[in-house]
Formats: structure tokens, sequence, C-alpha cells
């Protein structure tokens, strides 16, 4: 075996369950092969524990404290373009998965997935192959594809306002986050109405719920 096949992967965690992230880290110091460098609980401290330890690897959750898991994936693409970058979530729900097919991170593992999965995700990722759990390609292929899915029909400015409907908020607060008029926010909640085929807003809610919209993080 030659030296590059034997060096371990350097790894860090970033997760703010920590019970969760000092387990997984502790285990996977005693696996042959891997290098815990770092656990982080924030989307801001992952960046810059990355910054200080360039891994071979990063393994980072959606929702994150202070930077959400998605955008810290798009910062440390750009500033670290040969970090792997593995999300591991507990969301599995069309729009979280959606929103990681669009991040540009290099594989996706459920929180639940066996260790031996897990496993086999970080070395294919490292090694700097794709790897995608079957649930993750499983809603990609059969949700995502679908004529009335979300992001095939709204624009990114409805998808917004969808997103704030279904996490309650009302048209004033939209407005104001959003830097548009009251009367567009009405406009564009009767044109998301439209598009769906939905007849009103509790039928909106129910819609974003189904996929996942209630899952954002707002």
């Amino acid at each position: 075996m030659n030296e590059s096949a034997s060096k371990p992967i350097r790894l860090v965690i970033v997760d703010d369950h920590e019970f969760l992230a000092e387990t997984l880290g502790a285990w996977l110091a005693r696996q042959p092969g891997f290098s815990v460098l770092g656990r982080a609980a924030d989307g801001e401290a992952g960046l810059k524990l990355c910054l200080d330890t360039k891994p071979d690897l990063a393994l980072v959750d959606i929702n994150l404290p202070k930077m959400d898991g998605l955008v810290l994936v798009k910062h440390l693409l750009s500033i670290l373009p040969d970090l792997r970058l593995l999300i591991m979530s507990g969301q599995v729900d069309p729009y979280n998965i959606w929103r990681v097919s669009q991040s540009g991170a290099h594989g996706y593992v459920e929180k639940a997935t066996k260790p031996q999965l897990l496993l086999e995700a970080i070395t294919t990722v490292a090694s700097g192959v794709n790897f995608f759990s079957p649930g993750f390609e499983n809603i990609k292929n059969h949700w995502l594809n679908q004529p009335e899915a979300f992001q095939k029909i709204l624009s990114k400015r409805e998808q917004e306002v969808l997103l704030r409907v279904v996490a309650g908020w009302n048209d004033e607060r939209i407005a104001q986050a959003l830097g548009i008029a009251l009367l567009t926010v009405e406009v564009h909640r009767k044109n998301i109405r439209g598009k769906l085929s939905l007849h009103n807003d509790r039928d909106l809610l129910a819609y974003g719920r189904a996929w996942g919209l209630d899952h954002s993080g707002l």
C-alpha cells in the first residue's frame, strides 16, 4: 500500500446536537483510517474550524445556528475547493432534499443511517466520488420529478413567499422581510394558489407541509 492510500481521512463534524456530535466523533476516531480534527456547534464556528484545520472532509448538518448548513457548504466550496462535503441530517423532506441537491454538496446521509453505510459514505466522498443515500435518491426521483413539484412551478420569489406563509408569517411581516409592497405579497399568494390549483390558504398550508416547506427553519 502506498503512502497516500494509508493516510487517514481527516474530517470535522459541524452539528449543533452536542451529544450526537461527541458520540459520533468518538466513534469515528476509533475506526481505522479516520482522524477527527474537531467539532463545531454552529455554522460560523464550522467555517472557522475548516479554515483552521483544512480537513479532507466535513460532515455538516443542515439546520445550524448562526449560519445555515447549506449556506456554509456554499462558502466552503468557494474558499476551500478541495474540501469534500457530506451532509448528515435528520431532514428527509422533499424541500430540504431539493436544497441539498442545489447546494453543491458531494453527498448526503440520514442521521438514522446504519454505521456501515455512514462509513461507506465518508470513504466514498473522501475518495472524490459523490454518495447520496437511497432515501435521498428516492425522494429526488419520486417527489422532485413530479409535475406539481414546487421548484418546477413557482418562481424564486413565490417560493420565498410560500415558505413564510407556511411558517405562519402574516403578509405585513413577509412584505417587510422581502422588501416588497403588501399588495405584491397578496398578488403572490393568489398566483401561488392559482399555479398549484389550490382553493384557499388552508390548502396552501397543507401543500407546504406535505413538501416539507415547514422545515425551512424560518
